[in-house]
């Protein structure tokens, strides 16, 4: 039986809304992980910063890295470096934001993790809908792009598309909760 670690290793994640609490711990688990796989995060360029200058203060030293931190030692941001990558872009934004340079990177990806949100409850409605409701459709339009894009040059492009919902991940319910 093939554990899903083995089977994820080596794979090229492309991961939307890493800035936020739960990508955060999806992409330090990725890391931990999946051996030798990639990540590539969508992030929104800062004012001043680039999508990478936001990946490392926002996500990377977060604190849930100190058990990667601990394990690799001083080869940490090297570790880092040969592994995580970032490409400028939005969800609330039709065809996500991506230049062709990172039209062409998300169709080098395997597997599209979109746990991009908002999850304020008093930001505008319009702004919301954007990211909540279209941004799901826009991620897997691109992803439809990207493997279309990828045919084109022989190759395969990302295989899955897993939408994350965050609206119910920190739920206080215990037991069996059915879809009602």
């Amino acid at each position: 039986m093939t554990r899903v670690r083995d089977a994820l290793a080596g794979k090229r994640f492309f991961v939307t809304g890493a800035t936020g609490f739960l990508g955060t711990a999806l992409v330090e688990r990725l890391m931990r992980t999946i051996p030798d796989s990639e990540v590539v995060l969508l992030i929104r360029p800062g004012r001043r910063s680039s999508p990478m200058q936001r990946a490392t203060r926002e996500i990377l030293k977060n604190d849930c890295f100190d058990r990667l931190r601990q394990a690799h030692g001083d080869r940490f941001d090297a570790e880092v470096a040969s592994r995580v990558s970032a490409v400028a872009g939005d969800v609330g934004t039709d065809g996500l934001g991506l230049d062709d340079d990172a039209r062409q990177v998300l169709a080098t990806c395997d597997i599209v993790i979109h746990s991009a949100a908002t999850v304020s409850f008093d930001s505008p409605l319009d702004s919301a809908v954007e990211v909540n409701l279209l941004g799901p459709s826009r991620v897997a339009a691109a992803v439809v792009q990207a493997r279309a894009d990828a045919a084109e040059a022989g190759k395969v492009g990302p295989t899955h598309f897993i939408p994350v919902s965050t609206a119910y991940v920190a739920g206080t319910h215990q037991g069996e909760a059915p879809e009602q």
